[in-house]
This record gives structure tokens, C-alpha cells and sequence, in this order.
């Protein structure tokens, strides 16, 4: 966990309970797999098709194995980090340097390679910005749920922040605060958002 001060245990705590049961789920299933797998590669050592079977199933237990602390780690800090906002953050104002829609097109297909659908894109809402905490420059980066706030957003904004105290490179952006600061705003066009899009919800 990036952390300059002391570490907040209960909400450590909680953030590390949370997230036990999907851990366990993981690892459990990389275990699985990875004695089987082994179990089948040394039964049949010798046999080629059961020694590729049971590698294969030993590889794919390794990488759920892996995943699973990975993946909690990740996650466990993310939820750590806004319970920290959320109880030590301190509100600033920051300025929009720039704004990205990350887009990327998904379309599925059936076993013919049909398309099963007309396909949808989903895209990441990036903003930019610079602000001033303790008399220091900084800059970050958030990506924001919401496609109408996105697109009322310009260059030169100001950005209403949460700043963790002891730690600046922890931030998020006050979207309430910055919807009612946009009320009234008519949004960019044409928007930079594909119709129809999906946002991902990374908050």
C-alpha cells in the first residue's frame, strides 16, 4: 500500500475483509486446478495427451494462483485509499489540463463467426489536472462515471478535488459537487463519446 503516514488499521482491516471471500474463491479454484492438473501430468507421465491435459490444467491453476493475490492486492488498495479519502481527505480545487474518452469497440460472434449482435463500445473517461497542496504543484489523473459530466467538461475548468493529507497522489474528483458547479452547462458537441456507449464504473 503507498502509504507516507501510519497505516489506518480498521480501515485496513475492513477493506482486507471485504475482499476475503472473492480471494479465498480465487485461490481456491487456482489450487483446484493445480492438483489436478499435476496429479494427471504424473499418472499419465509418458502419455503425451495426458501429460499436455494435465499441464494445461496445472497452467491455468498457477495463473488463477497468481490472480488471486494480485487481483486482491489491487483491489484491497483501491477501497483502502477511498475509505482513507472518505475519513482524512481534504477539499481543493484543481484545474483541467485535459480530457480523454478511452473507447474501445466489443462485439461478439458465434461459432461461425457471425456477429451475435450490432456490437457496443466501452469507454474509460479520463481527466487531467493540476492543483496546489501545501504550497506544492501537483498533478492526477481520475476517471469519471459519468458521460454528461465528460462532456460539459472544458480545458481551464476548475475541478473540485478530495486530497488525502498525508498523501497528495491520493485524490478523486467531487463529481456531485462538480455536477452542481456544471448545472445549467450545455454539453460539448460533437460529444467525444461514441452513441450508445457504456462507461466503465472504476469508482
Amino acid at each position: 500500500m503507498r502509504r507516507k503516514g501510519t497505516t489506518d488499521w480498521p480501515l485496513l482491516r475492513a477493506a482486507v475483509k471485504d475482499h476475503l471471500d472473492f480471494f479465498f474463491m480465487l485461490l481456491g479454484m487456482g489450487l483446484v486446478f493445480g492438483i489436478v492438473g499435476g496429479g494427471v501430468f504424473y499418472l499419465g507421465f509418458g502419455e503425451w495427451g495426458a501429460m499436455i491435459f494435465g499441464a494445461f490444467f496445472a497452467l491455468i491453476g498457477l495463473a488463477l494462483f497468481i490472480s488471486s493475490f494480485v487481483t486482491a492486492y489491487s483491489s484491497i488498495s483501491y477501497y483502502y485509499e477511498q475509505a482513507l479519502l472518505r475519513k482524512h481527505g481534504v477539499e481543493v480545487d484543481g484545474v483541467l489540463t485535459r480530457k480523454e474518452a478511452d473507447c474501445q469497440f466489443h462485439q461478439e460472434y458465434d461459432k461461425h463467426n457471425r456477429p451475435l449482435d450490432e456490437g457496443h463500445y466501452q469507454c474509460n473517461l479520463l481527466v487531467e489536472f493540476d492543483f496546489q497542496f501545501n504550497g506544492q504543484n501537483c498533478s492526477g489523473a481520475f476517471y469519471l462515471n459519468k458521460a454528461e459530466l465528460f462532456d460539459k467538461l472544458k480545458e481551464g475548468d476548475p475541478l473540485p478535488l478530495k486530497v488525502l493529507r498525508l498523501d497528495p497522489s491520493v485524490h478523486t474528483v467531487r463529481e456531485r459537487r462538480l455536477a452542481n458547479m456544471l448545472k445549467g452547462r450545455e454539453p460539448q458537441a460533437p460529444s467525444l463519446i461514441p452513441e450508445g456507449a457504456e462507461i466503465s464504473q472504476l469508482a
